[in-house]
This record gives C-alpha cells, structure tokens and sequence, in this order.
C-alpha cells in the first residue's frame, strides 16, 4: 500500500520534522545565549561604573578636594546614574564633578553636571543606580551624596 516508486514515506516525513523541530530549539537557544551575554557584560560595565563613581566620591569626602570624572556611554549606548533626587543622562561625554559639602547637619558629597535632571522622588541617600533602558544596576555606597 506504501510501497508504490516515488513516494515518500512516513519516516522520512517525521525524521525531517524532527530535525527542523531540534534545529529551530538549538537556533534559539543560541541567540538567547548571545543577548544573555550582552547583557552580563552591561551589567558588568555598569558594576564598574558604579565603582569608580563610589571611590570618586570617597576620595572627595575623606580628602575633602573636589573631584572631576568623564563618563562616557558603552559602545553606542547611553544610561542614566540615579542618586538622591537626581539623574546624569551619559549619551555622550559626561563630565561629573563631586565636591563635599555640610549641610549644618551632616556631611555629604554634592554631585553636579552638565547632564543632570532634578526629579521629584528622592533614593537614600546612599543608594547609586544605572539604568540601562531595560534593566537597572543598584549599589548601596559608602558615604552621603547628593
């Protein structure tokens, strides 16, 4: 009954199928695996970004001199540093300056930039985030900044 010349058989059918179906899987694993590594070393750039801007801000505070600091975007990606109730736009070139300060009350570090935005809610005092868009980067850091 399926033995006629020419036809292809049930076998061959399925055998193909489950080769598309097992190539399409791997195909998108694979590129799930490339965005999931991009997006490691962001968040691996962004850790280091938050440590540079920590030790800045520590040196401007324990040595109590006013510190500049360029920050740049990744590649061709731009992100925001979030602190207090303000907010650094890096799409390109950003220059930070951070300088300690008293209020009366305490002693803190003052952050200002050319890029910097005022917004209504305020973080503690000591949390510093990146936001890369789609995902953010937090770090509780070791002194008052504002």
């Amino acid at each position: 009954m399926f033995s006629k010349r020419g036809q292809i058989s049930i076998d061959a059918v399925l055998a193909i199928s489950f080769i598309l179906l097992v190539s399409a899987i791997l195909t998108y694993n694979v590129l799930h695996t490339i965005e999931n590594i991009r997006n490691t070393e962001l968040v691996e750039r962004g850790y280091s970004i938050l440590d540079i801007f920590e030790n800045y801000a520590l040196v401007a505070y324990s040595k109590d001199v006013t510190l500049s600091k360029t920050f740049e975007p990744i590649g061709n990606r731009g992100y925001t540093i979030r602190f207090s109730n303000k907010e650094i736009v890096v799409n390109s070139e950003t220059t930070v300056i951070f300088k300690r300060e008293y209020d009366g009350n305490i002693t803190y570090v003052n952050v200002t930039s050319s890029n910097l935005n005022i917004l209504p809610e305020t973080l503690p005092p000591n949390i510093v985030t990146i936001s890369f868009g789609d995902f953010y980067v937090s770090k509780n850091i070791s002194v008052r900044i504002r």
